[in-house]
């Protein structure tokens, strides 16, 4: 079932991004110390008062945009608001309302959305400060006075928010394995799909996912049933680059966070490029076991050269993906394609494994002895006193030491390497946690 979606729309410069940041501050103040790539993001899972949604950040809306950058962040503040369950409408409280914050209001409308108007940049406190009244004449309600910079009504809002979501969780998802197959435009996720399932021949029915466009086509391997979550149709609507970002990100968010594994999908030819990472570290970021598929294997010449060629891509640009299992595969040919459902297996079987804490603390008192922990302010070995797995799906683990400050990220990627190699947790993210023994 989907998380309910939040689009923040509104013309340039009134604090949108602000906003985005402001409400996505708790979850980033938990930092991952694993090395990535630095991405701008247009949309994340965000929490509030327990519940989770995702939370879409727009462009600037120039309603009378054709063409060009304009016409496309215009396109993506139209999609934002047709998947939203809530419409964030931005506005500024120094300008008051203007036509184009009439002509978003008039969309939103139109589109019969929930929707909230915040009017930005409220930097003293004060409900009843006529500047924000003013802003009744847009006719989305209730003006809700808030300072993103500052935080101020942040909380207010968002308590509004959540009671405008919806409270019906919807369709259970079909049973099976989930795979989420994503990418960039024209990598060959649907030839894939396709290919997967004309190669079986055993698709049960084809439904309507909850993403737009999305479709989700149940299959059978060796006993197991797969539910492929296919974000289908986007070349059609990505006629500009910066269409094809949003559009990606957008999709393929939606279709991680529905799935128990994904299989990211990527040119072979090209290798990996920037907007491939960044699909890669979303999937990363969700907590979600991955494979990396290399397709169109079929227009390589020297397919062990160009292997090995991309293998030292990876170990020397992106170790952060070391671990992560990768098949060359061609949908044209069917090649290597029978490999990936052992591959999900494999993948939803570690992300669900559960280590005892017995073993994990013969573990943890073998790879001490290999490599001492860091020494404290004092010239002292910092002591670590025991582990134990705190979670699944991903897998979480918590590391009890004397002075957790001591085991700095070196160590802790030191940890979580020899836990990979003892425990087999190859494609899927671990979350490691230090804290303090009491």
């Amino acid at each position: 079932m989907s998380l309910p979606l939040v689009a923040i729309v509104g013309r340039p410069n009134v604090g949108k991004s602000s906003l985005f940041n402001r409400i996505l501050g708790e979850r980033l103040a938990v930092v991952d110390d694993r090395p990535g790539v630095t991405r701008d993001r247009h949309v994340a899972v965000a929490e509030w008062s327990g519940r989770d949604f995702f939370l879409v950040d727009t462009g600037g809306f120039l309603p009378a945009a054709r063409e060009g950058l304009d016409a496309a962040v215009r396109r993506q503040a139209e999609l934002a608001i047709e998947q939203a369950a809530v419409v964030l409408l931005v506005v500024d409280v120094a300008t008051g309302p203007t036509d184009l914050d009439q002509h978003l209001a008039r969309l939103v409308r139109k589109r019969e959305k929930a929707a909230l108007l915040v009017v930005n940049k409220m930097d003293r406190p004060g409900r009843d400060d006529p500047r924000a009244a003013d802003f009744h004449r847009l006719g989305v309600g209730e003006p809700h006075a808030v300072s993103a910079a500052q935080g101020y009504g942040i909380g207010d809002l968002l308590e509004r928010m959540l009671q405008l979501l919806p409270t019906d969780p919807g369709k259970p998802e079909p049973p099976g394995l989930r795979v989420a197959v994503v990418g960039r435009p024209n990598v060959g996720k649907s030839s894939l799909v396709n290919a997967l399932l004309g190669e079986e021949r055993m698709v049960v029915h084809s439904e309507p996912g909850t993403t737009v466009d999305s479709i989700d086509s149940r299959f059978a391997r060796d006993g197991v049933d797969f539910v492929l979550v296919d974000t289908a149709g986007l070349r059609q609507q990505a006629h500009f680059a910066d269409d094809a970002e949003f559009f990606a990100t957008l999709r393929s968010a939606r279709a991680i966070e529905r799935a128990e594994v994904v299989n990211v999908v990527v040119e072979a030819p090209m290798g990996l490029i920037r907007q491939d990472l960044r699909v890669i570290e979303s999937v990363v970021e969700a907590g979600r076991p991955a494979v990396i598929a290399y397709n169109k294997w079929d227009l390589i010449e020297n397919k062990e050269e160009r292997w090995l060629e991309l293998e030292r891509r990876v170990r020397e640009h992106h170790p952060w993906l070391a671990h992560l299992p990768a098949l060359p595969v061609s949908a044209q040919t069917r090649s290597n394609l029978h490999r990936l459902p052992g591959e999900w297996r494999q993948l939803g079987d570690e992300a669900r494994r559960t280590i005892s804490t017995s073993e994990l603390n013969r573990w943890l008192e073998a790879v001490q002895a290999e490599r001492q922990a860091p020494s404290t302010r004092l010239g002292r070995p910092a002591r670590i006193y025991y582990a134990t797995q705190t979670g699944t799906r991903p897998p979480r683990f918590t590391i009890f030491a004397s002075q957790p400050e001591a085991l700095h990220a070196a160590y802790r990627r030191f940890l979580l390497k020899h836990l990979r190699e003892r425990f087999g947790f190859t494609g899927t993210p671990v979350k490691l946690e230090v804290k303090k023994s009491q």
